[in-house]
């Protein structure tokens, strides 16, 4: 498993966890819907789990789930005008995060 990021994208994670420690020191990688564009990645704070794999980046913990691993590979976190952009290394040209279904480029 690996997670390109980078440190200012590490330290936006950093200030989250600060500010909920309660949720965990982890950062979850999931599956959050389907559009017609595809796939939607979230973040979460979370604990590693016992089925989970783990990378470290920057002094920062990644885990998600083997088997979403095993569908989605390594991943690029990115923090960028106040929020998270979260993508597969290899994803394929539909994961442009343009909707084909009246909703334009965001």
């Amino acid at each position: 498993m690996l997670i390109n990021t980078t440190k200012e994208t590490v330290d936006e994670i950093k200030k989250v966890i600060e500010e909920y420690p309660e949720e965990g020191s982890c950062v979850r990688i999931f599956l959050a819907g389907m559009g017609c564009s595809g796939p939607a990645f979230g973040l979460a704070l979370d604990e590693r789990g016992e089925k989970d794999l783990y990378y470290e980046s920057e002094g920062q913990g990644f885990v998600m789930e083997s088997s979403f691993y095993e569908e989605y590979g390594d991943f690029n976190i990115e923090y960028a005008d106040g929020g998270y952009i979260v993508r597969p290394v290899n994803a394929p040209a539909a994961f442009n995060g343009c909707a084909s279904c009246a909703g334009g480029c965001n």
